[in-house]
């Protein structure tokens, strides 16, 4: 079995995976419990991600035996990164575009991940990750807005429910706030799967990220939500790497 790890701003999740298969995830877990399943299951391979946290308390819990990778910009992958900062670029970005090519091959692929901020990917048919853009998450941008305004509240939105329910034209100011963050974000998105879709033929969409449940009401263009992307990738690409 091999064990993909993401580390990311806010959650560590896991996926065990027998070859291409996904098991068994992890959505929210700690050191203390991956260490116990290492134990008792003794993966073949282990690969992390990680954009905000050391590895090394990680790094101790597999065992020697065990081939453990740390995803960077030196680790070989299944297309070709053109990006013109590699090293800078977040690893779990590399891995959503991996799982995205690994569920779509040959395909033109903008991938999006609407987390803690939200990432647009590019990768061509023809195996070239090209780059793409960040912005500002939803919960960035309503405790922005709370936070650099003198009166402003923060708001939130806490099931995909509430979200669908959102009046478009917000009648006081908390129902404003939540139409703009959210409402705004979704037609953020659409206006840039439309712009990719003008250039690159036959674009496939994919989407992940927590924030996708919220936004999903309020987008119009065809996109494939794959919740678990970013571990999918991560194990294609030790895969990839141990051929």
């Amino acid at each position: 079995m091999n064990l993909a790890i993401d580390i990311g701003n806010t959650y560590v999740k896991a996926g065990w995976f027998e070859n291409s298969q996904l098991v068994d995830i992890q959505p929210k877990t700690s050191l203390e419990k991956l260490s116990s399943q290492i134990s008792r299951n003794r993966p073949e391979q282990v690969i992390v991600s990680s954009v905000s946290a050391h590895t090394q308390p990680l790094r101790e819990l597999v065992p020697g035996s065990t081939r453990f990778v740390i995803l960077d910009s030196s680790t070989p992958l299944p297309f070709r990164n053109s990006y013109h900062s590699p090293t800078t670029l977040g690893t779990d970005r590399i891995a959503a575009v991996a799982g995205a090519y690994e569920r779509f091959p040959n395909r033109n692929l903008l991938v999006i991940d609407a987390g803690t901020c939200v990432t647009y990917d590019l990768l061509t048919d023809k195996g070239y990750y090209l780059g793409g853009s960040i912005s500002p998450g939803l919960r960035m941008r309503w405790q922005a807005m709370h936070t650099f305004t003198a009166r402003l509240p923060l708001v939130s939105v806490e099931s995909p429910e509430e979200s669908s329910n959102i009046s478009f034209i917000g009648q006081n100011t908390e129902a404003g706030l939540k139409s703009g963050g959210l409402i705004g974000m979704a037609a953020e998105i659409d206006q840039i799967i439309r712009r990719y879709a003008d250039k690159f033929a036959a674009l496939q969409v994919v989407t992940c990220g927590g924030d996708i449940k919220f936004l999903h009401p309020w987008l119009f263009s065809d996109h494939t939500y794959v919740p678990e992307l970013v571990l999918i990738g991560l194990n294609s690409i030790v895969q990839y790497e141990s051929l």
